[in-house]
């Protein structure tokens, strides 16, 4: 089932394990979306359940981004921790069980504001996890890229929603 955004969203987090290719890749799709469809004042951020700090994103992921007109070669990895859980009003995660539990652990106060990022679709990947393409080949990071940008959409057309209100 399709799930709506919480109002008021002004700081989102998308959280994936290592912070160097599903959740990098995800919150610059995201700021581009949030541009063209005039969605402001919404900061992206974004971290890793297993992330070490300081690291930049994979050169595939690197590489993924680019051929879809977006850079995040600045990139560097943020580990999951209390602070950014806490400040963020949406936090959208590429598996579950596993990355809702690791942000609860933190906060169990961020359960109501932690969603998978497919729970925003009623297509074909609603509710599935994001597979990691680390070590994988280079298709499947643009496999993978699509599909989240797909999938942005519906969080998209949520924020959107409560903008209109």
């Amino acid at each position: 089932m399709k799930k709506t955004a919480p109002a008021n969203v002004w700081d989102i987090l998308v959280v994936c394990t290592g912070n160097m290719c599903r959740s990098p890749l995800a919150a610059a799709a995201l700021r581009a979306k949030l541009v063209t469809s005039g969605i402001n004042g919404v900061v992206v951020r974004s971290a890793g359940t297993l992330a070490p700090a300081g690291h930049p994103a994979t050169p595939e992921a690197v590489d993924a981004a680019e051929s879809r007109g977006l850079d995040i070669s600045y990139h560097r990895t943020t580990p999951l921790d209390k602070a950014n859980v806490r400040r963020a009003d949406l936090i959208l995660v590429m598996e579950a069980p596993r990355h809702i539990d690791a942000v609860i652990a933190i906060d169990p106060d961020a359960e109501a504001k932690t969603f998978l990022l497919s729970d925003f679709s009623d297509g074909p990947w609603g509710g599935q996890n994001i597979p990691d393409p680390i070590g994988i080949s280079y298709g499947f990071y643009e496999v993978i890229f699509d599909r989240m940008s797909d999938l942005l959409n519906g969080v998209i057309a949520s924020l959107a929603e409560h903008r209109e209100k």
